[in-house]
């Protein structure tokens, strides 16, 4: 039992809306209706027991089915988000290159940011026992086919953000594997970090607890979700 309510710091709750803001408006290839859709999706993905029993399989693949949800995404989005919110550890280049014969490389970046920032945001009011909060309305607009005409081949499952390898003082790229990655979709880009910086940095964390405490929570999620780096 909390011995208060917990609540978000206000420059969460501020960052939060910010978000949820930029994911109900259209993007660059689904409008703000199929964007917040792809939120419900993700949430979805949780109770679903197509999910549940393909994550216990020994292969993804030798679990056939259909998922349960609401809405109208086609049943390739459908099952792209469920596995990217269920089983991420066990994408693969053939299925990725199975899902990219019916959505565009840059509708692939979308869903991932979305689902990712919507991730982010749900779990911290999870951890809280605050609920989930209302997904919001969507707004009028179409998507404004927008990309990064500069993105560049380099050996990635899609084209990414051409950078330099120069180092920053933390020991890493100074330009983040993850921020290329997205760079095709600049839109894509913005909307996820501009939801996970607020939750956390690499130096001079804002929290009550050290960047060392930090860290280790951080290598301990990481740790636990099988994340790839």
């Amino acid at each position: 039992m909390y011995p208060h309510q917990p609540r978000l710091a206000d420059h969460l709750k501020q960052a939060h809306a910010h978000s949820w803001q930029r994911i109900a408006n259209a993007g660059e290839c689904f409008t703000g209706v199929e964007r917040v859709a792809i939120v419900r999706t993700a949430r979805e993905a949780l109770t679903c027991e197509l999910c549940d029993t393909r994550k216990q399989a020994l292969s993804p693949r030798a679990v056939t089915g259909s998922h349960e949800h609401s809405g109208t995404l086609d049943t390739v989005v459908v099952d792209m988000i469920h596995r990217i919110r269920t089983d991420p550890g066990r994408l693969t280049r053939a299925w990725f290159d199975e899902v990219t014969q019916h959505i565009t490389k840059q509708a692939y970046v979308e869903i991932v940011s979305v689902v990712a920032s919507s991730v982010i945001i749900d779990t911290m009011h999870n951890a809280l026992g605050l609920g989930l909060p209302v997904l919001p309305h969507p707004a009028d607009g179409r998507p404004s086919r927008e990309f990064n005409q500069a993105a560049v081949e380099a050996g990635a499952w899609v084209p990414i953000l051409a950078a330099d390898t120069t180092m920053a003082d933390t020991g890493l790229p100074q330009v983040p594997n993850i921020v290329r990655a997205l760079g095709l979709v600049p839109s894509a880009l913005e909307l996820f970090f501009s939801t996970f910086r607020p939750h956390y940095a690499l130096k001079d964390i804002d929290m009550s607890i050290s960047q060392g405490q930090a860290e280790f929570v951080a290598a301990r999620v990481s740790a636990l979700n099988e994340c790839f780096y």
